[in-house]
């Protein structure tokens, strides 16, 4: 009888390895996953979970790899594994929608990401490894996120989620263990050379339904605040002087008009997935008991 598979799984403490890890397991897969945040030494959390950080790594040989992770990391792990015959990794539809933002920062971002997806793809055909490029849109499902849950969080902390007036861009937020799921039909089912697309949740809504559905999932009364977009981004901009809101920037309310919709159909027919549709709950915000055990407190 042929061994159970390997893989390795990069940024496993993200939201994506929250959910990713059971369901390699449920699969019989041995996994390793890594993590920059993770300093300890090997530590085996399950029969089929052990984690290590990525400076123990070592030459590397995993029949799969999935990356949830940094793009550079996951180039260079590819590069030096004999082995692999499939990596599965996540980018982000950002490469889409950012190039022409007016925030520095982000430009600068996702014209790195764009040069590290080039370099993966180059890298795969050179070493004849079969690769899955993953763009979800806005992910959520443990409020670990810094886009839907960043939105609870604030109304949490205020009773209100400040909006746009002209808040009307659709959105398709994709649950996280739905993108989990998809990574696990990319690794099971035959994908060719390269297989890429958006990966986008059942439900096209308008940013400020979106907002009174995640409202909703407060452990209080939460109230939707519309305000004139100049006057949002001047609270936007000093708000992004504060701690616990650094990385928020005006550009963020001016998308909020903006559609942002793709076409996911490549995953939808290729591997057979089918997400959700955005209903969120109150257990939409933090990780499920029972997929903490494959965790390991960094």
């Amino acid at each position: 009888m042929n061994p159970p598979p390997t893989v390795l799984v990069t940024g496993a403490t993200s939201q994506l390895g929250v959910f990713l890890l059971p369901r390699l397991e449920t699969e019989g897969m041995n996994i390793t996953a890594l993590s920059r945040s993770f300093s300890g030494g090997s530590v085996q959390v399950t029969e089929k979970v052990r984690w290590q950080p990525p400076s123990n790594h070592g030459p590397a040989e995993f029949d799969f790899f999935v990356s949830c992770g940094p793009l550079d990391l996951a180039s260079e792990l590819v590069e030096n594994n004999e082995v692999l015959r499939k990596a599965v990794v996540f980018s982000t539809t950002s490469v889409f929608t950012k190039p022409n933002s007016a925030d520095a920062r982000e430009r600068e971002i996702v014209s790195r990401i764009a040069a590290q997806e080039k370099r993966l793809k180059s890298t795969c055909a050179d070493r004849g490894v079969a690769l899955v490029i993953i763009r979800p849109t806005l992910i959520y499902g443990c409020g670990m996120d810094s886009n839907v849950s960043l939105l609870l969080r604030l109304g949490e902390k205020t009773g209100f989620i400040p909006l746009s007036r002209s808040a009307l861009g659709l959105r398709q937020p994709v649950h996280a263990d739905d993108l989990a799921q998809l990574a696990v039909n990319a690794l099971k089912q035959e994908t060719g050379e390269l297989l890429e697309g958006a990966a986008c949740g059942a439900s096209t809504l308008q940013f400020r339904e979106m907002a009174a559905r995640i409202a909703q999932c407060g452990t209080r009364k939460i109230r939707l605040l519309h305000l004139p977009a100049p006057l949002l981004s001047a609270l936007v901009r000093t708000a992004s002087l504060l701690g616990p809101w650094k990385g928020i920037n005006p550009e963020m309310v001016r998308r909020q008009s903006e559609d942002m919709v793709f076409d996911d159909t490549t995953f939808k027919n290729h591997l057979h997935w089918t997400p959700r549709e955005f209903k969120p709950g109150p257990e939409d915000f933090q990780v499920p008991p029972e997929m903490s055990k494959h965790q390991i407190t960094a």
